[in-house]
């Protein structure tokens, strides 16, 4: 298609002929990255367990942890997205960023997977999630918002008693 553009039709000349090889050698080069880093990504899927909300962590690993990491490990087993888990521990991109590649070099380092097919279930949040999140949205200070099995919305605030005018709501 490049080749059409540019108008090169004649391809008798050495010139064009080893442009071309180029071209082609360049394409294969970045197609072959590509499917590197998709295995190199799949394998990671491998590592971590089934997908989301279908495991959990061994307790002798998150015991093995350091707290940051083992509040972040927590947070990501109970299905919570990056943003989610970036607002609630009140971090930038970069720290949380920064502990997600330390977990994952945690996980890695271990000999077996640490982690155990889930006791329960997995629960999608389906039609709660926007009303969770918009109702952690309202909030000034950093609250964890859950819903019962009626659906009903649960926020537990975490500085509820540091403020003194709002007190628990």
């Amino acid at each position: 298609m490049i080749a059409l553009a540019r108008g090169l039709r004649d391809w008798s000349s050495p010139a064009h002929r080893a442009w071309l090889r180029g071209v082609a050698r360049k394409r294969a080069a970045f197609l072959a990255r590509g499917q590197a880093r998709q295995r190199r990504r799949e394998g990671l899927l491998d590592v971590v367990g089934p997908g989301p909300g279908r495991w959990s962590w061994q307790p002798r690993f998150l015991a093995s942890l350091p707290r940051s990491l083992r509040v972040v490990a927590s947070l990501a087993s109970a299905d919570l997205c990056a943003a989610e888990i970036r607002w609630l521990l009140g971090l930038s991109d970069t720290a949380l960023r920064k502990r997600l590649s330390a977990l994952r070099c945690a996980v890695r380092a271990e000999a077996e997977p640490p982690t155990l097919p889930a006791a329960e279930p997995h629960v999608s949040f389906g039609a709660h999630r926007a009303q969770l999140i918009a109702a952690l949205r309202q909030q000034r200070d950093p609250a964890l918002a859950t819903h019962d099995p009626d659906g009903h919305t649960i926020l537990l605030r975490i500085n509820a008693h540091k403020v003194r005018h709002l007190g628990n709501r």
